[in-house]
């Protein structure tokens, strides 16, 4: 089970969420929080500084450039100490620190030292990107070797978890995770296949192999089989079973097309007004 939980937090309204949601998991499961927040190094460097030393003068331009990095180590001190006076009203004792760089190069880097990734959906700039995932997030739960969780602007307790299965490695993955975290936490399951053509016999029988899984583990779960695209018929089923997370691998078997192309993966954390947990 997951004892170690990792928290990136930017001040955003996704990136709160992402810290309640982090501090609910870490009372849940009585785990180790960590809470991160990156100083983008990239603000430091790129075409808007650029452009602000052709405007005021390399004399000038060098007194600026300093007072900007001021200015972000400021505003992430402030992030980080609201996020610290969170734990402490919740009675969670958690450590928190602030690095800079590329965000998801140090997101990455850091996750070594926790069993679960929090962050959230998009980051500060979510009202630039209209419904894009945020960079950042995509980023990392491309590359991370670690469960991510993704979480939208909005966060609550969790009542019943929806599980996806393919029958794939990672899908197989995911559906222990989920049954685990859902044993755990006294929780309900939701096992979803998806006939995404109309061998809905193979589906059937997959339905079958993840509910005698989660038997296994303990877990109270029921079987649901979905029919289509499978990104819409597990946003489907989620709103209609009143789910509060969704539990999918982080990729599925056609990995190579996936990323070619941009996977079910990708359209679910991008769409979903639930959190997401990806698991490898």
């Amino acid at each position: 089970m997951i004892k170690s939980i990792l928290v990136c937090m930017d001040g955003s309204p996704h990136g709160d969420a992402a810290c309640e949601l982090a501090l609910h998991l870490t009372s849940k499961l009585q785990a180790r929080l960590l809470g991160l927040h990156v100083l983008d190094s990239r603000m430091l460097e790129g075409p808007l500084m650029a452009d602000l030393s052709g405007w005021v003068g390399a004399q000038p331009y060098g007194a600026q450039l300093q007072q900007f990095r001021e200015l972000m180590e400021q505003k992430g001190q402030a992030i980080v100490r609201a996020f610290d006076d969170r734990c402490a009203r919740a009675g969670v004792q958690a450590e928190s620190w602030l690095k800079m760089g590329h965000p998801a190069r140090v997101i990455l880097e850091e996750e070594t030292r926790a069993e679960l990734v929090v962050m959230g959906q998009r980051g500060e700039h979510a009202d630039w990107m209209g419904d894009l995932m945020g960079s950042t997030a995509e980023r990392v739960i491309r590359h991370s070797v670690k469960p991510c969780l993704v979480v939208p602007d909005a966060f609550k307790p969790f009542a019943r978890v929806l599980a996806a299965y393919d029958g794939s490695l990672h899908a197989s993955q995911a559906l222990r995770e989920a049954a685990e975290l859902t044993v755990a936490l006294d929780l309900e399951l939701v096992v979803l296949t998806v006939a995404e053509t109309e061998d809905r016999g193979k589906a059937e029988t997959l339905s079958r192999d993840a509910m005698a899984l989660v038997g296994a583990h303990g877990a109270r779960a029921r079987a649901a089989i979905g029919a289509g695209r499978a990104a819409p018929a597990i946003l489907e089923t989620a709103q209609k079973e009143q789910c509060d997370l969704i539990v999918v691998g982080a990729y599925g078997h056609s990995r190579v097309r996936e990323m070619i192309l941009g996977s079910t993966t990708t359209a679910l954390v991008t769409r979903s007004p639930l959190p997401v947990m990806l698991v490898r």
